[in-house]
């Protein structure tokens, strides 16, 4: 017999998820990597309880074995934001990089060995290797220098006999994914320039390799400010896979060495989906080759992904049965001509990683789950994608988009004619998007009685082009009307009570916060800014050289003058209008933050305390940009959660 539940309100439930469960059991997976010669499996895992250290793993069946030495850290710095920092080479062995000195390094899975393949220092950053098919001595890799006045990025070869690096390909601003061909003839890579980001405007190019050298460069596709060109693979037969969003969604295309020709490879009904993604870290790997005949395709609709494979001969695609809603960055590698690796979350279970065979993907296996707790459904609030009428701004014909998790513990009910408070959680980028993936941080506070809510504001991916640009020149006004315009169709459908919002949101997600305050003060009980940007102006002249044209785009067009500049940093810069914040106001930020410094939570809380306002800055020892070590990470949710508890219930 059942037991009766607990009359509670709302936001006061008790729950097993606690914040040791999601500080301390959650890992990360940053990639995965596999030997197709062997069947290896391996896994790159950030762990919270080893202050966010990246572990190297091989699993065996379900047993995960660390095979990275403990004093190493398989994290890179290139952009700030890192990615591609472990490759599985040719000879089986795995190339990656250190965080804490910058060396490269080679380690040996059987024997645990780790050789230094290139010295350390700490002004040369390497990261997104691929060696030498024929010889593993002969690693490309992308190379970002800071020993100068200016950060200089190029493609480099490393050879693993002299322990050098040398440039192979210069002159761009930035690069990614430079790649061998299998007969080891050809490198293929992208490479984009400043005002652009990777997803607004790129270029593929392949070349001739002979003799260490690059010969016969030739651009395959990408226009500069048109064009995005993301994910190149070499297929079995030497042509080159990519992805471009010329149509105005990222679809795929093949480009033949021999006839030059590139032909679109159409998949029918996914036309309107994203088969590639915003590539804010380097190393991205959604779209591989199974076999010669044989594609594994993500795409995204909606948000919300799903995987196919797709055969090149008969230009046909089926959709693979896994439930996988939540897949990105390095997550599909091939482990046979009929299997692959994919680190992948459903709608109901935490992000794993899964072996799936493509003759039989119902039976796919989970060898890994990021979450060390198993957790009772009961507990657990399924993801429901929504779209809403726009009421505020300029697009009132128009709708947005979000991700919204009712509450759920089926311990407790809350008093009859009661609804919830909510939570919206708005994601950084802003140039990025939340799918509805089950994730702990959410499920902390829905199992606790909230709502929860992510939107998926004008200017989010997984939506096309048009809705990606939609933000442009608007960035700190699109983003907040339509925040704002999710809650009150939420409150309109007696879903949420509109008079207790918190709004929660990092980096980009954080200036939406800031910024939402300021234009809306009556919207929100309170808000919760994890190191999130408060002076446009400053970030402009402080940030870094990856993003430091990408605020330009979302504020103002080329053309404006330097004093409409002037009166758009003023305008949108919620430090200078800080007087209209009427809610309580929490700041987390890290003190090693790179990407938004320190200095913009410390300006924000210098001009609030000056009028009297309910404001509190914590600043995490050690932590840059996003927050790695278990015992903050366990801080910052009780934090938030003593914020909401005073101010939504």
């Amino acid at each position: 017999m059942a037991s009766q539940k607990k009359v509670a309100p709302y936001g006061t439930w008790t729950s097993p998820i606690t914040t040791d469960v999601v500080a301390g059991s959650n890992l990360s997976f940053s990639g995965v990597h596999t030997d197709p010669k062997t069947g290896a499996i391996y896994l790159v895992e950030g762990r919270p309880s080893e202050k966010g250290r990246q572990a190297i793993v091989q699993l065996k069946g379900t047993e995960s074995i660390d095979i990275l030495p403990a004093k190493y850290n398989a994290s890179g710095k290139i952009h700030e934001y890192g990615g591609g920092a472990a490759a599985v080479a040719s000879d089986g062995n795995i190339i990656f990089t250190d965080s804490k000195t910058d060396a490269v390094f080679s380690l040996s899975p059987s024997s645990g060995e780790v050789t230094e393949l290139i010295k350390g220092d700490a002004k040369l950053r390497f990261a997104n290797f691929c060696s030498h098919p024929e010889d593993a001595d002969i690693i490309l890799a992308i190379q970002e220098d800071h020993r100068g006045d200016e950060v200089i990025n190029t493609v480099a070869v490393i050879n693993v006999k002299t322990k050098e690096a040398r440039t192979v390909v210069k002159g761009a601003d930035f690069y990614s994914h430079p790649k061998f061909s299998p007969d080891g003839k050809k490198v293929s890579w992208v490479q984009w320039m400043h005002p652009d980001m990777p997803w607004t405007g790129s270029e593929v190019y392949v070349a001739d390799w002979k003799d260490e050298s690059l010969e016969n460069i030739t651009k395959v596709a990408g226009q500069a400010r048109a064009e995005s060109i993301v994910q190149p693979k070499w297929l079995f037969d030497g042509s080159l896979m990519f992805v471009s969003d010329r149509s105005g969604f990222w679809q795929l295309y093949r480009y033949d060495l021999k006839t030059l020709h590139v032909e679109q490879l159409l998949i029918e009904g996914f036309q309107n989906a994203d088969l590639g993604a915003r590539e804010m870290v380097l190393g991205f790997s959604m779209n591989i080759p199974l076999n010669k005949d044989e594609l594994i395709i993500t795409y995204t609709r909606e948000a919300t992904n799903g995987i196919l494979l797709y055969n090149i001969p008969k230009k046909s695609a089926t959709e693979l049965p896994l439930g996988l809603v939540s897949i990105f960055s390095a997550a599909i590698s091939r482990v046979s001509d009929t299997q692959f690796a994919v680190i992948g979350g459903t709608k109901t279970s935490p992000v794993g990683l899964y072996i799936v065979d493509v003759t039989k993907p119902t039976e796919k296996q989970l060898l890994k789950s990021c979450s060390g707790v198993e957790i009772s459904p009961s507990y657990l609030s399924a993801a429901q994608t929504i779209s809403f009428p726009r009421t505020h701004g300029n697009d009132l014909n128009s709708s947005a988009h979000a991700i919204f998790i009712p509450p759920r513990n089926d311990d407790f009910e809350a008093p009859t004619g009661t609804i919830p408070p909510l939570i919206i959680s708005i994601h950084g980028g802003p140039s990025s998007h939340v799918n509805p993936g089950l994730t702990l941080d959410a499920q902390y506070f829905t199992s606790r009685g909230y709502a929860y809510c992510y939107v998926n504001y004008a200017g989010s991916t997984g939506y096309g082009r048009k809705y990606r640009d939609a933000l442009n020149y608007n960035w700190g006004i699109k983003d907040c009307e339509d925040s704002v315009s999710c809650i009150e169709y939420l409150a309109s459908k007696h879903l949420i009570d509109g008079s207790k919002v918190g709004i929660t949101g990092g980096s980009a997600g954080g200036y939406t916060v800031l910024n939402g305050m300021c234009m809306f003060p009556k919207a929100f009980a309170a808000g919760n800014s994890l190191f999130g940007i408060s002076n446009l102006k400053t970030l402009a002249a402080d940030t870094h050289k990856f993003e430091s044209h990408y605020l330009f785009d979302l504020i103002f067009p080329d053309t404006a003058t330097e004093e409409e500049r002037e009166k758009v940093y003023y305008e949108r810069s919620p430090c200078f209008h800080a007087s209209k914040i009427e809610r309580p106001l929490l700041m987390l930020q890290g003190d090693k933050d790179k990407v938004v410094p320190l200095n913009q939570a410390e300006e924000m809380e210098r001009v609030l305390k000056s009028k009297g306002a309910d404001v509190k800055l914590v600043v995490f020892e050690g932590e840059g940009h996003g927050f790695a070590m278990k015992e903050n990470i366990k801080r910052a949710i009780e934090e938030e959660e003593a914020l909401w508890r005073r101010t939504l219930l």
